[in-house]
């Protein structure tokens, strides 16, 4: 299941901690549709300029629907599929490592970035 879930997350370019928490906000609430503003008071975001851009960019991917600022998640099969592999993978605490480190947000990927930035000083 994992490969399939990389694969979704490389080809659905979900490239930061912020974008996968928000499809998976409207995974587990498919018939929520708001617009931005909306989205940002139910998630405690302080930052409606980052969602707007999240937003976009899961438009872009075909995830998220939006007409007239509001928006949902997209509802095709195939969508709703991949999201509840993502969802079960990201239950599993090693799962969600790996998963976390391939959008570069895990553990480990602080850790290179971290000994990256010592080298650099060195």
């Amino acid at each position: 299941m994992i490969n399939t879930v990389a694969s979704f997350i490389r080809a659905k370019h979900i490239d930061s901690f912020q974008k996968l928490c928000f499809l998976l906000f409207l995974h587990q609430q498919p018939e929520l549709t708001g617009t931005s503003h909306e989205f940002a008071e139910l998630l405690y975001l302080g930052d409606v300029r980052l969602l707007e851009e999240i937003i976009t960019d899961l438009q872009m991917e075909g995830l998220v629907v939006c007409v007239k600022k509001h928006c949902k998640l997209h509802d095709e099969p195939d969508i709703r599929s991949h999201l509840e592999d993502l969802a079960r993978a990201f239950e599993d605490p090693l799962t969600r490592q790996e998963i976390l480190d391939q959008i570069g947000y895990g553990v480990s990927a602080l850790g290179r970035r971290h000994r990256h930035r010592l080298d650099k000083q060195f």
